[in-house]
């Protein structure tokens, strides 16, 4: 997809870089990053709604503190939507999503909350946020240093991202485009209310994509959650669970102590909770016909291979489902089997 780069300065992470600017200009990107900060677990501070400047940040922050400090000069001019992401109070601001969660997270004080499990998970989503940033900066610039605090908005040549604190706060709302259609509920908060619930996947150790386009990952097992990264053909992924029979899998793509991500594959997710035995049985097996072999003993599990009539493999077992015998035979030299229905 081909963005169109209006404003391209490096993003870095020092202060001596705070207040880089890019501009996403073309539609498609412009209105994805819109999107991710829009739905996440944002807390309103200000009135003018109708010029929203949406704010990631940590509440351990001073560059992020200075920011808050100094915009008390633009009450009534703009009003600036934080996203904790990060810090020992930013829980407090998950769970409050008011000004004065803001300020008292900024000065160490966190309101008590009702949740503690709800808000955690919350503040686990607007990290997905954060990733999600950092993924679609990528054609932009691939450090992934974002400075705390980081700005996205909308202004009238596209969606600005200023990493940092701004240069110029006095010119903020002047560049902010006004807009009556920013959410007031962000999806984020429907999304992270629940626990995740997983199952084992039984047969389903790893997960690849076999598709020519790249399959994207998302921060929680919702198509409205934010894209965070993507993977291409036949290529690898640990599998660390499958949620329920929502069709969708958690991945590991980072190693077991980091963050999940989510893929949504139906078949597969269907496939890795499969039940069924097989019964031991060895000899050979010759294809009579034309003949698909399976992943699994199923008939929409995916095709290995197509083999001939008269291709011989060693047999290893029988798989009896739903009335339905498989055999299962090695397919490849280092063991991988695969069924053939009988």
């Amino acid at each position: 997809m081909a963005l169109t780069f209006v404003t391209l300065l490096p993003l870095r992470g020092e202060a001596v870089d705070r207040g880089k600017q890019v501009v996403v200009s073309s539609s498609a990107p412009a209105a994805q990053l819109l999107d991710t900060v829009e739905n996440a677990i944002w807390a309103a501070d200000g009135q003018a709604a109708d010029k929203p400047v949406y704010v990631l940040y940590s509440t351990d922050c001073a560059w992020s503190k200075r920011l808050y400090d100094d915009t008390r000069s633009l009450a009534g001019k703009v009003q600036l939507r934080w996203i904790p992401v990060a810090g020992g109070t930013a829980t407090g601001v998950v769970a409050a999503r008011d000004g004065a969660s803001i300020a008292g997270a900024f000065n160490g004080r966190s309101a008590r909350l009702p949740d503690t499990a709800a808000a955690q998970r919350g503040l686990a989503y607007n990290q997905g946020v954060m990733d999600s940033v950092n993924y679609q900066m990528r054609p932009y610039d691939r450090s992934s240093t974002f400075a705390f605090p980081t700005l996205v908005y909308r202004t009238r040549n596209g969606v600005k991202l200023v990493a940092g604190n701004p240069r110029n706060l006095a010119a903020l709302p002047a560049d902010v485009l006004a807009t009556s259609g920013a959410t007031s509920m962000p999806a984020g908060i429907a999304i992270s209310a629940q626990p995740i619930s997983l199952v084992r996947s039984r047969n389903l150790p790893k997960w690849s994509h076999r598709q020519a386009t790249p399959v994207v990952f998302h921060a929680a097992p919702s198509p409205q959650a934010p894209p965070i990264d993507d993977l291409g053909k036949d290529l690898l992924i640990p599998v660390s669970g499958i949620v329920g029979t929502t069709g969708w899998i958690e991945v590991a793509p980072w190693g077991a102590d980091k963050r999940k991500a989510y893929v949504h594959d139906p078949v597969m997710a269907r496939m890795a909770t499969l039940e069924f035995r097989v019964k031991p049985q060895g000899g050979q097996w010759q294809a009579r016909d034309t003949v698909q072999v399976r992943e699994f003993p199923d008939a929409e599990a995916p095709v290995l291979e197509t083999l001939n009539p008269g291709e011989r493999y060693q047999r290893r077992g029988m798989v009896d489902r739903n009335g339905e015998a498989w055999e299962q035979i090695v397919l490849y030299a280092d063991g991988t089997t695969g069924y053939v229905k009988r």
